[in-house]
């Protein structure tokens, strides 16, 4: 028996192993990131609800929106994070070329 199949298995299951650590670490990301969107979510609706009915809502537009596109940045980094997961691969789309 050559010592390069004796290996295979072994680099096989380490394969296997870092998938699997992957795969918690890009799921505990998800979660993290799904729960801090939606917490940006809520607390931006009440601050807008609160400045509605206060008549802020005009001075106050900015902080508001700086709010608006952090939620966008995470969710964007959260379809990152599922597109990595499901396909165990990053695709830079954006500078892809379709053949």
């Amino acid at each position: 028996m050559e010592p390069n199949q004796s290996s295979e298995p072994k680099r096989a299951w380490a394969a296997r192993a870092f998938t699997l650590v992957e795969d918690v670490v890009y799921l505990g990301l998800g979660l993290l990131l799904a729960g801090s969107s939606i917490t940006l979510l809520i607390g931006g609706l009440i601050i807008f609800v609160q400045q509605l009915v206060g008549g802020t809502l005009g001075s106050n537009i900015v902080p508001l929106l700086d709010r608006i596109l952090l939620i966008l940045l995470v969710v964007e980094l959260l379809y990152t994070v599922q597109v990595s997961f499901r396909e165990h691969t990053l695709i830079p789309e954006p500078f892809c070329s379709s053949v």
